[in-house]
């Protein structure tokens, strides 16, 4: 075997040994992150662990709360949006993850749903036919038909 292909080995070997040593020493630090979250996880209650603060939903966590305890397993319910393309963007996202969150009611596009949410609106956009039970003052409303 020539010095040549000897020192290229080794070459290797030193370089796969500086990784190995390298990687060991950061493996604490990368660890470390996911301790982080693990401990974060832990601290939080079961609403702030079920749902999640959204940045462009304030006061989402309580609505999707009351909407959960309110609305009987097994109904549907509607999503509806405010004016503009940023809230239906918006609430195209929230109607994707309300689909897994409050399952096993079922979602749909019908006009005459008993139950809906609003994205970025008032009270008075539902109308007359509808009572408002949860409003998170911010334009994102939770409310059911009147009987």
């Amino acid at each position: 075997m020539s010095a040549s292909k000897v020192a290229a080995r080794l070459g290797v070997v030193a370089c796969v040994a500086a990784g190995c040593l390298l990687a060991a020493g950061r493996l604490d630090d990368a660890v470390a992150v996911f301790d982080f979250r693990a401990d974060a996880n832990a601290a939080a209650t079961f609403n702030e662990r079920t749902y999640p603060d959204i940045e462009w939903l304030p006061g989402g966590a309580r609505i999707m709360e009351d909407a959960r305890l309110w609305m009987p397993e097994g109904t549907r319910y509607g999503v509806i949006h405010g004016p503009g393309p940023i809230a239906a963007r918006r609430a195209s996202s929230l109607r994707y993850f309300l689909l897994v969150l409050l399952l096993p009611r079922s979602q749909t596009q019908l006009e005459s749903v008993p139950w809906v949410f609003c994205y970025d609106c008032a009270p008075s956009m539902l109308g007359p036919e509808f009572e408002v039970l949860s409003d998170s003052g911010q334009g994102f409303l939770f409310a059911r038909r009147r009987p």
